[in-house]
């Protein structure tokens, strides 16, 4: 009901509106018709007057045939005329014209006596209106008379046809204004129907631009402020949506795991850097945008993967999880293993109705540090057990050969074998140690706090520690402070020494007689650098990456007196790492080794008391 009155009320209204207005413009030309006439009279009766003042001041003061004649045209003309001197004589006069005492006190006369011209309107019950003009004969000093004149004025009333063909101009000129005018209007409510349109079709694209401009008023103003506020909605909308997508993208490019989704019709719909890094997959010119949409068995060189992906959809009814599979990658930084786990996946795509597009997405998963633990702990688990057998055989070798003996009459022969139970029971002794400080350094709870620590003095007390089996050797120790104004360094001191004698015993067990070992001391980029160099046999390269694994020990060092028990490397790492720094390890076979230790925290100030 609402909507069928309304567009009736407009219309009336807009009626209303034209129908006020043509009649302002009919009464607009009739006052201009009327004014337009009336002045057209003046200009006549103004000619006039002139004619007859020229016509009598010739033979002025006495009237004559060519006066009367003139007075007898214009009043065949509905003009009245009199002409009368200031003494009141008459030179002529139509019949209409007032009696010389009435016209020579009329206002208008008075007006022409002191200016030249004078005119008036009157008016009487029995008469129309009429317009009166008087002309002074003579000069402002010596006026002689007046010419006096008069006719009725236009009215609508007393010219009917002139009523018609004015109405009929005018509501023609109306009908054109008001066409042009609706045609305006039109042309202006369909360019505004045209922008409204056109902002909705580019609303409903997704273009969401600054608000759309105002209409002035009325309906469409209310549709655009409803249209501004979809449109503020939808953006933020929109933008929540983007921000989320982009949390996602950035999530999923950033993730320390693989992720590759293929949809049923074996093409790949998403890959993140991860899966690419760890598949070797070769990235097309236009990146990795470009692998979208492209065959999985294309860009997958991997069987497992691709059987995770493309396997048989039967397996799909069956839960979430549809297999994983372990394999291995041959890159640039090596081997990589890898866990790949499949799962259902259920798409929402253009196009595709939610729910109804299926796929699978595999999670890639970098194994490699847990596959090298694993391997670890087994080949510790080996080494553990050549270390402790050794000692452990020829020890209860040495005790059942002496449990044979009589030790009374054959003690010289038992002193070898007690000799190895001591030498192998030492041997057990300093692997348990390490083992311990292994088992402490590798302890959560354990701490190690820093000290002011005295570089100088920490060379000096390595060198006592250690200056006997230097002796025993023949070796060239050097102690090296550069530069010399490097005293202090902050480390805990019990880490510091067990890194330092495990580094300086491993060089002085495989140093030749006659070598130098020493100590270097320097500042390094944030701390200060602990070099311990020998001369001795070296590390064959192949070697250098594992010398810090437990047990490992190269092969050379495997036999022989002065073999150690292949936990002193692994015990410098990880004390080194307890104090937050780093060891970086130099050799070449036959030419020496050297081992530099970086601690952080560069102290300049002196240790006090020193």
């Amino acid at each position: 009901m609402f909507l069928g009155r309304k567009p009736r009320r407009v219309l009336t209204a807009g009626g209303f509106t034209i129908l006020v207005t043509g009649a302002a413009a009919v009464w607009f030309a009739v006052r201009e018709q009327t004014a337009l006439r009336n002045a057209e009279l003046l200009a006549r009766l103004r000619t006039a007057g002139e004619l007859v003042r020229v016509q009598v001041r010739s033979d002025w003061p006495h009237g004559g045939p060519a006066l009367a004649a003139t007075v007898q045209a214009l009043a065949a003309g509905a003009i009245d005329v009199a002409v009368v001197t200031l003494e009141g004589v008459s030179l002529g006069a139509s019949s209409g014209a007032p009696d010389v005492t009435a016209l020579l006190a009329a206002p208008e006369v008075q007006d022409a006596l002191r200016t030249g011209w004078g005119q008036a309107e009157h008016s009487s019950a029995a008469d129309a209106r009429r317009l009166r003009v008087a002309l002074r004969v003579g000069d402002a000093l010596t006026p002689a008379g007046i010419v006096w004149l008069s006719a009725a004025t236009w009215e609508w009333a007393a010219h009917p046809e002139d009523v018609v063909r004015t109405l009929l101009g005018a509501g023609f000129i109306f009908a054109l204004v008001v066409l042009a005018l609706v045609l305006l209007h039109v042309r202006l409510r369909r360019q505004l129907f045209r922008r409204v349109i056109e902002a909705a079709r580019r609303l409903s694209a997704g273009n969401l631009p600054e608000d759309f401009e105002p209409a002035a008023s009325g309906e469409l103003a209310m549709l655009v402020s409803a249209l501004n506020t979809l449109r503020r909605r939808l953006a933020s909308q929109v933008a929540t949506i983007d921000r989320q997508r982009q949390m996602l993208r950035g999530l999923i490019e950033q993730l320390g795991e693989g992720v590759i989704v293929a949809r049923d019709d074996g093409r790949i719909a998403l890959v993140n850097p991860t899966a690419i890094r760890l598949l070797q997959i070769a990235v097309p010119a236009g990146g990795p945008a470009a692998l979208l949409d492209r065959p999985v068995e294309a860009c997958i060189r991997q069987h497992a993967v691709q059987e995770l992906l493309l396997g048989p959809r039967a397996a799909d009814d069956g839960g979430a999880d549809t297999g994983s599979a372990r394999f291995t990658v041959d890159g640039p930084q090596g081997t990589i293993h890898v866990l790949a786990r499949a799962s259902r996946l259920d798409l929402a795509e253009e196009g595709v109705e939610t729910g109804t597009a299926r796929g699978r997405v595999v999670v890639l998963t970098d194994i490699t540090e847990i596959e090298r633990t694993v391997q670890l702990r087994t080949d510790f688990v080996a080494n553990a057990s050549h270390e402790l057998r050794t000692p452990l055989a020829t020890i209860r070798g040495a005790v059942e050969t002496l449990l044979t003996l009589d030790l009374a009459r054959e003690a010289d022969a038992a002193a070898p074998f007690l000799q190895k139970i001591d030498r192998h029971s030492a041997r057990l002794q300093q692997m348990v140690a390490d083992l311990l400080d292994l088992s402490r350094l590798e302890s959560p709870t354990e701490r190690f706090e820093p000290e002011p620590l005295d570089v100088r003095r920490v060379g000096q007390e390595l060198h006592l520690r250690f200056a006997e089996a230097l002796e025993r050797k023949e070796l060239r120790w050097e102690l090296t402070v550069a530069p010399e104004e490097l005293r202090g360094v902050s480390a805990n001191p019990h880490l510091l020494r067990l890194a330092l004698d495990n580094l300086v015993d491993n060089a002085i067990k495989f140093t030749e007689p006659g070598g130098t070992v020493g100590l270097r001391v320097a500042p390094a980029p944030g701390g200060v650098a602990f070099e311990v160099h020998d001369t001795g046999c070296g590390i064959p390269e192949e070697d250098q990456q594992r010398v810090f694994e437990r047990f490992y020990q190269v092969e050379r060092a495997r036999s022989g007196p002065e073999r150690g028990t292949g936990l002193g490397l692994s015990i410098v790492r990880h004390a080194v790492g307890a104090m937050g720094g780093t060891v970086q390890l130099t050799s070449r076979l036959g030419a020496g080794t050297r081992v530099t230790v970086i601690l952080p925290d560069l102290t300049d100030a002196a240790p006090p008391g020193v």
